[in-house]
């Protein structure tokens, strides 16, 4: 997901209709107990929910607006600059018995922007550096990117890696040594941005088939042996990665894969040990 208003409008819109109190702002982090939920593990109309039940009436809020202009950043990308007041990051917490619960996403390029602001010597050797380096051209660029986004494609742990942060940080530690800075942010990008489009194709495809799938999983040794709900989830996931062509399931679609094995488990009969 590129742009996160859509996100930041869900919360505003949900405090307006609930008896919620919206406070601008989040808490620190790491400053006492805490709980981070992540976008893989509830999506933010399920964290909403959780903060309704649990929150005490109010939730904390942040949306970021992305603003490139004070930072200390050289020679930007153009394709970020053009990114100005497009809302980078939401965060959302709630507090109830002294626990802090905090939901937050960030769009892939304001983490590409965050880690360039925070220090211009990544894993990729910055050109500014080195005055008398040529750039590559923009045609050069795009041939180099290009290429790379071929090979991350084909890395089964690539495709593998859950949608977002996970896949994009996968993505820069699996370019090679010594590849330019913008290059590989392309890469990157473009590499997530396609794996995302052939994963949720691949699951379009294997939606329908998701009872078929279930009677499946049930007979495999992982489920059986898992004895909590989040080991059987996790079980579900790995096991829809290889029938996806080897692309992570959206939490979503492997929450529903497990809540019908579960269901098969009981209305069939099968398994007692998963009752």
């Amino acid at each position: 997901m590129d742009n996160l208003a859509k996100l930041a409008a869900a919360v505003t819109e949900f405090a307006a209709r609930s008896a919620v109190t919206l406070v601008p702002a989040v808490p620190d982090r790491d400053l006492g107990p805490e709980v981070n939920i992540s976008p893989s593990v509830l999506d933010l109309p399920g964290f909403l929910s959780l903060a309704a039940s649990l929150g005490g009436g109010v939730l904390y809020f942040e949306a970021v607006a992305f603003d490139p202009a004070g930072s200390e950043v050289a020679d930007p990308p153009a394709e970020l600059i053009k990114r100005k007041g497009e809302t980078g990051r939401v965060s959302v917490a709630f507090a109830v018995n002294g626990l802090i619960h905090f939901w937050e996403q960030s769009a892939p390029w304001y983490l590409e922007w965050q880690e360039l602001a925070a220090s211009q010597l990544t894993r990729f050797p910055a050109r500014r550096d080195d005055e008398d380096a040529e750039r590559p051209s923009d045609e050069e660029r795009a041939r180099l990117a290009a290429e790379l986004v071929t090979v991350l494609l084909a890395d089964p742990g690539f495709r593998a890696a859950r949608a977002g942060a996970a896949r994009q940080r996968y993505a820069k530690l699996a370019l090679p040594e010594g590849t330019d800075s913008w290059v590989g942010w392309d890469a990157c990008r473009d590499a997530a941005d396609q794996a995302e489009a052939l994963a949720q194709a691949q699951y379009a495809q294997l939606t329908p088939r998701l009872d078929e799938l279930a009677a499946q999983l049930l007979t495999t040794p992982e489920y059986q042996q898992a004895s909590s709900p989040a080991a059987r989830k996790e079980a579900a996931g790995q096991f829809l990665i290889p029938v996806a062509d080897g692309f992570a399931a959206p939490a979503l679609v492997r929450d529903e894969l497990y809540a019908r094995a579960q269901r098969l488990a009981k209305t069939g009969k099968q398994h007692p040990t998963l009752l």
